[in-house]
């Protein structure tokens, strides 16, 4: 998404183009020509038409089917322990196992796990790994499963290969990838993908002209370590407020997800971590690689593709500055999932709506709280249930990421109108948590948030110790 400036506004813009197309499209939906939904920011032009389409990879075929019969939950009994949650009566009608063992209906797989009984599975990020899945939620937290091709069905344990005698062999598969990457890294850091779909997506946009942090300028490479840095802190100082579980954080929290806060403040604990340790390792030898600078005539600021398992951030050298690239960086990271040599996994957020404290008057919200982090008081407002279609066409015109949010949580199709989704949205504390904790400006800015009251409590403590003295 574009990023426009915000004159006079005390808060940083963070608006960035990311590659955020749903694994599945509305009925009657009409992609841009490369098949990219729009995502726009205009904070100055409310009333006025979209901007140009980003694109993105296409959608997948569509598959044509007689209607799937609503699938049963089935009792606690036959299936092992943790598939039983997730364990579904298949529909006489379901399609066929393909030959990866794979059933796809309406764009969501369900696999085999003994006969008549199915699970509901998404791909990670890791090419041919599926983890169990529940509807409601965003992204796969279930157990990795492995397909038997002799059975033909889904277990929790990975198929082994019934070596003939004599011709076992002994390898250390570890040790040897361990020892190709040391050899790669002394000789060339550059991630494959160079010159692949994502780097030519940019290169529509502008020019590419640095690959790794090396080439860019000596200015422009400090400014971004010095951003990361500022990332890394951002949310090392949240972590350090939630572990010390102070009484004002509940303040935050209810800000920033609602009055159901309590539900998701562990699950928003995590994503600060996993926040923490992505800034670290885009600061370290593999890291500085993943920067692609681009020179355009606009100021977007930073963007990655959610779909690239390399996780390059495309940085646009027209338009960087201290103190607001650090959130544009924090935010974009945030959407990560499985980063290639990365040790991290990131928590996969979405772009379920964006935070401006300038548009706060389309909130259907008498006033906003005004506090020392200006988005604060935007997303209490929208957690209140003050969300409107007016504030949420101000960021962009394609609105799938939230539909399909509000559908899939509350299990109800996939051809809500803009309208009726905003007012399930507002009618609902807990889906609003849930789609809070799962959305990247929310997660940031709650962070940064709790930075701001980790270091008033510091700056207290060291002001009563001189007191004391």
């Amino acid at each position: 998404m574009r990023t426009v400036s915000k004159p006079g506004s005390t808060s940083p813009s963070n608006r960035n183009t990311l590659d955020a197309t749903p694994t599945r499209k509305r009925s009657g939906h009409t992609p841009s020509d490369d098949g990219t939904p729009l995502k726009v920011f205009r904070p100055d032009e409310v009333s006025e038409g979209g901007a140009p389409a980003q694109p993105a990879e296409p959608s997948s075929p569509a598959i044509t089917t007689t209607a799937l019969q609503s699938a049963q939950i089935l009792p606690m009994q036959p299936v092992t322990g943790s598939l039983a949650r997730y364990s579904l009566r298949a529909p006489a009608n379901l399609p066929a196992a393909n030959a990866l063992g794979l059933r796809v209906f309406k764009n969501r797989i369900y696999v085999d796990i003994a006969p008549g009984e199915i699970v509901l599975v998404r791909e990670t990020g890791k090419a041919g790994e599926y983890r169990a899945a529940l509807v409601s939620e965003l992204a796969a937290l279930g157990p990795v499963l492995f397909y038997h091709p002799q059975s033909k069905t889904w277990t929790l344990e990975r198929p082994q290969p019934l070596p003939e005698p004599g011709k076992v062999i002994d390898i250390d598969i570890d040790q040897l990838i361990r020892k190709v990457r040391k050899d790669h890294a002394q000789k060339h850091l550059v991630h494959t993908g160079n010159d692949d779909s994502f780097e030519y997506t940019a290169a529509q946009k502008g020019t590419l002209v640095a690959r790794g942090l090396r080439q860019f300028p000596p200015e422009q490479a400090a400014i971004i370590r010095s951003e990361l840095q500022a990332v890394e802190n951002i949310f090392a100082d949240a972590g350090h407020a939630i572990g010390q579980k102070y009484k004002d954080a509940d303040a935050v929290y209810q800000s920033f997800f609602g009055v159901d806060h309590h539900a998701v403040t562990q699950q928003f604990a995590d994503s600060v971590a996993r926040g923490q340790a992505l800034s670290r390792e885009y600061q370290g030898i593999w890291g500085g690689e993943k920067f692609l600078g681009i020179d355009e005539d606009s100021n977007s600021a930073a963007w990655m593709y959610k779909k690239d398992f390399h996780g390059r951030f495309f940085i646009n050298r027209k338009y960087m500055q201290r103190g607001v690239l650090s959130v544009s960086l924090g935010h974009e990271m945030l959407h990560t999932n499985r980063i290639d040599r990365f040790q991290t996994i990131g928590p996969n957020a979405a772009d379920y709506f964006y935070l401006d404290s300038r548009l706060g008057r389309l909130l259907d919200w008498d006033s906003l709280a005004v506090y020392d982090v200006p988005e604060r008081g935007v997303c209490e407002a929208i957690m209140r249930g003050g969300l409107t279609v007016e504030y949420l066409n101000a960021f962009t015109s394609d609105h799938d990421n939230f539909l399909f949010g509000v559908s899939d949580y509350l299990g109800v199709g996939d051809d809500l109108e803009l309208q009726a989704a905003v007012d399930l949205f507002n009618a609902n504390p807990s889906l609003r948590a849930h789609l809070a904790v799962n959305n990247a400006d929310s997660l940031v800015y709650a962070a940064k948030s709790m930075q701001t009251l980790h270091r008033s409590k510091i700056e207290y403590a060291w002001l009563d110790s001189l007191i004391d003295d």
